[in-house]
């Protein structure tokens, strides 16, 4: 999934991954519980995003946002958000 430059190059590749879920949203700053109703549908949706984005933020205070997607895929924290964004997946199916 990796580029030769260390890029990922699926789509959305994780720079737009990242800036969709936490630089496009308050989540970060603000309860994702704020948004049942207009973006997210119930407490459950909520729940999931909110652990996620902890999970994102994470592993950008350690690596930096301007780090390579290779240091960030290879961060101790990333098959956390992996496994949260999986789990989140199901529960944002209609």
């Amino acid at each position: 999934m990796l580029d030769g430059a260390g890029r990922d190059t699926r789509w959305p590749d994780l720079a737009n991954a990242v800036h969709w879920l936490v630089d496009d949203t308050p989540w970060d700053v603000v309860d994702p519980a704020t948004s049942i109703g207009t973006i997210l549908r119930d407490g459950h949706e909520g729940d999931a995003i909110r652990e996620v984005v902890a999970a994102v933020v994470a592993v950008s205070d350690r690596q930096g946002p301007t780090s390579s997607d290779a240091a960030w895929f290879g961060d101790s924290g990333w098959s956390e958000v992996r496994r949260l964004a999986t789990q989140a997946l199901t529960c944002l199916e209609p």
